[in-house]
């Protein structure tokens, strides 16, 4: 039997004096105690047998019968599978450094499983220095990497890599993954921001009645009312506070000037932002927003969910 990224494979060794066709095969298989089994129906008993890969980890039965001249044979065996494959180590696939100094990773990480991400950033390539670490956050692919805690000196080489953690609902257990790919970078000058988190929005002035059924529509889709904003919440929320790139200055009239391209995308140095909604937060809801950058609430009125 060959085991490889979850996935089973066997021959059936029999032998029968009666041809045994791909009707009378079957093969069973499922975790043990579970109850639940998996049954493949015309199994072809002269060729390898591959199950679909196993995402759960455990102790499974695996059973095979077989049928010939009003004869049925069945042998049961078993198998362990591991957390091969819904464990798998991310890929960073670049990392930036902001104007501020902000460090910003973009990593994918397989969504299976998934506990919660880790990263650690070193001073050096075996990462017996480390400076600064991560774990216990929701994953989003472009990551704002926390900086208050790091030691990070100004052009200093740094080294970044992630990992992921992985929880077996279905067992119980646990796992962790490999190491991702190590990326070398050099730091910026760190300043401080009074709102962080980094945030692509589509956002509709006040000069509009609504965000949906006027030229401004917010549940498109494209460049024309996507911004790129920063709050001084990790997570969209009632209270949060828009900021524009550099973290530091409100969304409000008159700060809104690079918001002002025509059409649609209109009326924000005059009547500053009163609707946003956040690309990545549950894409229908509609933020009323106050003209002084604050998220009030969810709009009772608006959403892009009908």
């Amino acid at each position: 039997m060959a085991i490889a990224e979850c996935k089973i494979s066997f021959e059936i060794d029999y032998t029968s004096s009666v041809p045994v066709t791909n009707t009378a095969a079957t093969v069973s298989y499922g975790i043990q105690g579970s109850g639940n089994s998996t049954v493949m129906n015309n199994v072809n008993p002269d060729s390898m047998v591959s199950l679909p890969v196993l995402q759960a980890p455990g102790d499974y039965d695996l059973t095979v019968k077989l049928s010939a001249g009003g004869v049925d044979a069945t042998k049961t065996s078993s198998f362990t599978i591991g957390n091969c494959s819904s464990c798998k180590e991310p890929k960073i696939n670049s990392v930036q450094v902001q104007n501020n100094g902000q460090i910003v990773m973009d990593y994918l990480v397989d969504p299976t499983d998934l506990d919660t991400p880790e990263y650690q950033i070193a001073t050096d390539p075996d990462f017996k220095d480390i400076i600064q670490l991560k774990i216990d956050f929701d994953y989003t692919q472009i990551e704002n990497v926390f900086m208050n805690n790091g030691n990070f000196t100004f052009l200093k080489d740094l080294y970044i890599r992630a990992r992921k953690h992985c929880s077996y609902k279905s067992t119980g257990t646990s796992g962790v993954s490999g190491w991702s790919n190590v990326v070398r970078f050099t730091s910026g000058r760190w300043v401080p921001q009074k709102a962080p988190y980094t945030f692509d929005a589509y956002c509709v002035s006040g000069k509009f009645e609504d965000p949906i059924t006027t030229e401004a529509k917010i549940c498109l889709a494209g460049p024309v009312l996507l911004k790129t904003i920063h709050l001084n919440t990790v997570t969209p929320q009632v209270g949060s506070f828009i900021y524009l790139m550099d973290g530091n200055t409100l969304a409000l009239p008159p700060n809104l000037n690079s918001f002002d391209i025509g059409g649609a995308s209109s009326g924000f140095n005059e009547r500053g932002i009163k609707w946003v909604r956040f690309a990545n937060d549950n894409g229908y809801k509609i933020y009323d927003v106050e003209k002084n950058g604050q998220i009030i609430g969810v709009s009772s009125f608006y959403n892009c969910n009908t």
